[in-house]
């Protein structure tokens, strides 16, 4: 059996294509085929192996999420209907009619006649390598305008790169002026929300890691900090599709969650948790008990922000909205200054802002705001 990189005409494996924990299975001794279904494979990030008929296949059944046939393939004794595999008869254009006489000989449910079906192809084999949890999401969501989210999302992200995980820190307000304005990275190049609203099909994830603007260890996706005629409200397939890609890509995504009901909705789906940044004041728990129910289910948390009244505490204030604390945001100095130079490192320094985020990543991790413990890289 020959493994991808031995197929005729087939490209060679692109620097920025993940490692592939997803095989597919080709029967075909067509070279053209086998480059077709190459390029697909590469597309979606999955491994290509390639047998000419099932002898050479023997012993790599365990490891195939899906079998391709060829539809000029001698036909199968039994055919695929009892198979534990996904199948999918293919085939070019020209042989269309073969390709479905096929499937229903073989007694498969699923074609695709390339070069037409090549992107639904790989979109299907994009689910299938994407069928297990990935990477820890976590929203972090203001309670009021002002409360200091997205403050708390730099920090946790920059801690977390800090720590050697893969981060990625994004901006989930398309009316917030750019997250990227805040940190002084307008410049840097990289795709924004704009660039990746009208993508179809799949997004290949280490594609879409190399093409995002990095801030040192930090990769960040923003709106854009100027107005941009091809800018406008993110779908929910295009978000999700986004959403996809990041969580396959990095160990941690931390997204700063917008307010507004209609831009919050897309995203919100995507977090495994949710941190509500808490003021201690009436209003601001009355909003948390407002926002609340617009979310999934999904657990929930609270950071409080001070300062705290006279007779009142952080665990007060996390009680009064039905939360587990996280710990309280305390009053940083020099904030603005320090992400305008891109000197955010020397924030996540102070004591109080290790305890909060080590709290809040271990709530994340582990389910319970006082473990201490790390993200996996």
């Amino acid at each position: 059996m020959r493994s991808r990189r031995d197929v005729p005409n087939a490209p060679d494996q692109a620097p920025w294509l993940p490692r592939r924990d997803t095989t597919v299975l080709l029967l075909s001794a067509n070279p053209e085929l086998q480059g077709a279904v190459g390029r697909v494979c590469a597309a979606a990030a999955v491994e290509l192996v390639i047998a000419e008929n099932l002898d050479q296949a023997t012993g790599r059944w365990e490891e195939v999420s899906a079998l391709l046939l060829d539809a000029r393939l001698a036909t199968l004794d039994g055919g695929v209907a009892g198979w534990s595999v996904a199948t999918v008869i293919v085939g070019f254009g020209p042989d269309a009619a073969q390709v479905w006489q096929r499937a229903e000989q073989e007694g498969a449910d699923k074609v695709a006649i390339l070069p037409d079906s090549a992107s639904w192809l790989a979109n299907y084999l994009g689910c299938l390598r994407n069928s297990t949890p990935g990477a820890g999401v976590v929203g972090i969501l203001g309670a009021s305008g002002g409360a200091g989210a997205s403050t708390l999302a730099v920090l946790v992200a920059v801690a977390a790169a800090a720590q050697g995980t893969r981060t990625l820190l994004v901006d989930g307000d398309p009316l917030g002026g750019g997250l990227e304005t805040a940190l002084a990275a307008a410049h840097v190049p990289g795709l924004r929300w704009p660039d990746l609203l009208h993508a179809s099909g799949t997004i290949n994830p280490e594609h879409l890691a190399a093409s995002l603007p990095q801030l040192a260890s930090l990769a960040l996706l923003s709106w854009s900090s100027t107005p941009r005629h091809d800018e406008g409200p993110a779908s929910t397939a295009a978000v999700g599709e986004v959403m996809r890609a990041a969580r396959a890509a990095y160990g941690l995504v931390v997204v700063d969650l917008p307010r507004t009901p209609q831009a919050l909705g897309p995203l919100a789906g995507h977090c495994s948790g949710t941190v509500f940044v808490v003021p201690a004041r009436a209003r601001a728990a009355a909003a948390t008990l407002a926002l609340a129910p617009l979310l999934p289910p999904m657990p929930m948390a609270a950071a409080v922000r001070g300062p705290l009244g006279e007779g009142l505490d952080a665990a007060m204030v996390a009680g009064a909205v039905g939360m587990p604390l996280i710990g309280q945001l305390p009053h940083l100095r020099g904030v603005t200054e320090a992400l305008e130079a891109q000197r955010m490192h020397d924030l996540v320094r102070r004591r109080k802002v290790r305890t909060l985020v080590a709290n809040l990543l271990g709530w994340l991790g582990e389910g319970t705001p006082q473990s201490r413990g790390r993200l996996q890289k």
